[in-house]
């Protein structure tokens, strides 16, 4: 099983990113959506680069294109025009079938909403994913692993509960049970704290961090929270769809 004793880990020593090849990469992408009579411009000649194991937020007022974003990284929106690049290959020009396996394979989501299935336990929901992405595993394997994953965020004693029974805090902390389960190597936080209260998003943020630091996991964070945002090893302002740059000399404290 894994230490789930992720609440005393060490600060990471500074890590120079340049040195490495972007785990993650968007370029000059548009996204547009037309109407018939008109054309909306989601996203503005979008170019981002994310490495391994590096935290980056993403801020900027709602309707600005942050979840349009999330998608279009993720390959659940195709860009209108440029490309995403993970792990240096492209996946605009992939199958449905192709771009499935690179998100079980790739990336973890993690929503502001939870989206845990009501009539399964924190543990099911867990397991679930680990089905989908694993159809050859026995059983054992998935429980145990999803057992695992709940262990690492704190979560063991309340497995058998359905997610009526948890607080949101606890449902959200399944929910990134749920995304880290699989061991991706890039998670896609969505407002993750937005339908919590200060206190509980901040343990759960604590938490999402502290994991990612020791798994080795990139995370793209979307926010309002200007101050989770600082805690980033980068932070971007996103407005009327176009992207850039705000810091890249701070990093995230656990």
């Amino acid at each position: 099983m894994r230490d789930a004793r992720v609440w005393s880990l060490p600060v990471q020593p500074e890590t120079d990113f340049t040195l490495s090849s972007p785990i993650l990469e968007a370029r000059n992408v548009n996204l547009l959506f037309d109407s018939g009579r008109s054309t909306l411009t989601v996203l503005r000649d979008v170019s981002f680069a994310l490495q391994p194991s590096e935290i980056a937020s993403v801020v900027g007022p709602s309707g600005s294109g942050k979840t349009s974003l999330l998608m279009v990284l993720s390959g659940l929106e195709r860009a209108t025009s440029g490309s995403v690049l993970v792990d240096n290959a492209e996946i605009g020009t992939l199958s449905e079938d192709r771009l499935a396996i690179v998100r079980r394979t790739h990336f973890g989501i993690l929503f502001q909403n939870f989206h845990l299935i009501p009539s399964m336990t924190a543990l099911e929901n867990v397991a679930f994913t680990l089905e989908i992405a694993h159809p050859s595993w026995s059983y054992s394997d998935i429980r145990r692993a999803a057992m695992d994953a709940l262990a690492e965020v704190g979560l063991s004693a309340r497995a058998s509960h359905l997610p009526s029974a948890l607080s949101g805090g606890e449902q959200q902390r399944v929910g990134l049970a749920r995304a880290i389960v699989g061991d991706p190597r890039i998670l896609l936080a969505d407002e993750p704290t937005g339908n919590l209260d200060q206190t509980t998003g901040a343990t759960v943020i604590e938490l999402m961090f502290s994991l990612a630091r020791r798994r080795g996991t990139a995370i793209v964070l979307i926010t309002h929270d200007l101050g989770l945002a600082a805690r980033a090893d980068r932070t971007l302002s996103m407005n009327h769809g176009c992207l850039r740059e705000v810091h890249t000399d701070h990093r995230v404290s656990v």
